[in-house]
């Protein structure tokens, strides 16, 4: 496409385009062909900003996985030796007395808290113990023993967290807020094809103005050579010929200035599409224009944007709910269940420990408040506020989606229309254009006004080809005010 349109250009011009673009002249570039459709399809697939967009949300992940990391299961194990030779009771009131112990220590627990308030645990330990005590000592013990404890224990939330309520409002929350995340997704989606459409579009303009721009500076110079015909002659009026000259040389500037925009505006789409650099590049974009579609009223609570607002209203409910539960003391029902063995050995430790004769049980009540600064009802107060905060914006939003797709209708009947007009507008200043060059050539007009019909002429070509532009960048946005410009996609929903 640049190299096409570069060898459109008188000499001059086209150095300046080629040293703006040294790659035009690349005999062996890839070509690529661009309408609007492969452009909304370039973009999703391997555009930068798309990437970005799915890697971004890719990281909300994590806030639901540390939710719910506080019921992961925990494991917890400890082993040491420990050599002792220190006062004690096996050597209390004679302190000279030479006691040593040597203790072999081994723990081992897990734990797992439910979002129904239930702390659940287990735990096994072993003591080795080797004494060598003095033999003045008035104690006596074997000098190899072993001590093996095991139990479970379960702690339950009566009041505050009352059976999880503050636990499940939490995870709620959490996972309402990822899914209304998650639902925006494809709107971020589908601003990314509109801004590549809205780019596709005015490269597309810039190129048909850099292509009329030479047209027009072709016929400000035959215009040229036709004065000095006639000056030549003695048939022109004063001051004719540098009119057209002067012209002529606006018409030279207009195309650097137009070469320079268009090579600016490819050069942004080839990097918001991601494509080879050195690609040469051509538009196919269609000219037509489709009369306004017919669509039928769509329902603005159906809308990703409304949908996603009434979960994030969710979890800020869920949330006001945990806080308050939170809020009240703390009384836990606490139990536990153990069984233990004792032995000379590890073996009949274990045979006292699994046979249940000496256990141990407790069951009682744990009660916490904190109080002082009363951040317990500032939360739940802070929280409320979240919850109307997020009921209000749900409110304003359902009603500026209301307006967004009226307007878009609007927008869509407008430009069609203004397209229309700048059709017929581009024929009759054609039209004009061409009787006034007959005129001036039979003397009939003054070359002034020639000029103005034929910059006229120029300005509703590029009117035109921006009017389609609009149109059709319209109706993709009123698409996409109706959530159609990328349908809804199963990875929304969890």
């Amino acid at each position: 496409m640049v190299k096409s349109l570069i060898a459109l250009l008188s000499t001059t011009a086209a150095s300046v385009a080629i040293a703006a673009d040294p790659t035009a002249t690349t005999a062996s570039a890839k070509e690529i062909i661009l309408n609007q459709k492969t452009v909304a399809e370039l973009a999703l697939s391997q555009g930068y900003q798309t990437k970005q967009v799915n890697l971004q949300y890719q990281t909300y992940r994590l806030a639901v996985a540390q939710v719910l990391s506080t019921y992961d299961w925990n494991v917890a194990a400890a082993t040491g030796y420990q050599y002792d030779k220190s006062v004690s009771l096996l050597n209390i009131g004679n302190a000279e007395l030479d006691n040593k112990l040597q203790q072999y220590q081994t723990t081992i627990s897990l734990q797992k808290p439910f979002t129904s308030g239930t702390l659940l645990g287990v735990e096994l330990s072993r003591l080795s113990q080797q004494a060598d005590l003095d033999p003045a000592s008035p104690f006596t013990a074997p000098d190899n023993q072993t001590a093996d404890l095991a139990g479970i224990t379960l702690e339950q939330s009566l009041w505050g967290n009352f059976f999880g309520n503050a636990d499940r409002a939490t995870v709620n929350a959490a996972n309402y807020n990822y899914d209304a995340q998650s639902i925006l997704r494809a709107n971020d989606l589908e601003n990314v094809v509109l801004d590549a459409i809205r780019q596709y579009w005015t490269t597309y303009t810039a190129q048909e103005n850099f292509k009329e721009a030479i047209t027009s500076r072709d016929r400000y110079k035959k215009l040229v050579d036709a004065v000095k015909r006639k000056t030549s002659l003695g048939y022109s009026n004063p001051g004719d010929l540098p009119q057209a000259q002067a012209e002529f040389e606006t018409r030279e500037q207009a195309v650097k200035t137009a070469s320079t925009d268009y090579l600016n505006n490819l050069t942004t789409l080839v990097t918001q599409l991601n494509l080879d650099p050195n690609a040469d590049i051509k538009f196919m974009p269609t000219t037509l224009l489709p009369p306004v579609p017919k669509l039928p009223p769509k329902n603005v609570e159906d809308l990703r944007a409304i949908r996603s607002q009434k979960l994030k209203v969710s979890a800020a409910k869920e949330s006001l709910d945990a806080s308050k539960s939170l809020s009240y003391p703390t009384l836990n029902l606490v139990g536990k269940a153990y069984t233990s063995g004792w032995g000379e050995n590890s073996r009949d430790s274990y045979s006292q420990l699994t046979s249940g004769d000496k256990p141990k049980y407790y069951i009682g009540l744990r009660f916490a408040y904190h109080f002082g600064s009363d951040v317990q009802n500032e939360d739940v107060v802070n929280k409320k506020i979240n919850k109307d905060l997020e009921e209000t914006r749900l409110s304003l939003q359902t009603l500026q989606a209301t307006d967004a797709q009226t307007q878009a209708e609007r927008r869509v009947q407008e430009t069609y229309a203004v397209a229309l007009s700048a059709e017929k507008q581009k024929s009759f200043r054609e039209k004009a254009a061409q009787e006034l060059n007959r005129s001036y050539a039979q003397g009939r007009t003054d070359i002034s006004i020639l000029i103005t019909a034929m910059n006229n002429f120029v300005a509703a070509e590029v009117a035109y080809i921006q009017a389609v532009g609009n149109y059709h960048i319209a109706l993709n946005e009123w698409a996409s005010t109706r959530d159609e410009l990328i349908p809804d996609t199963s990875s929304e929903n969890r």
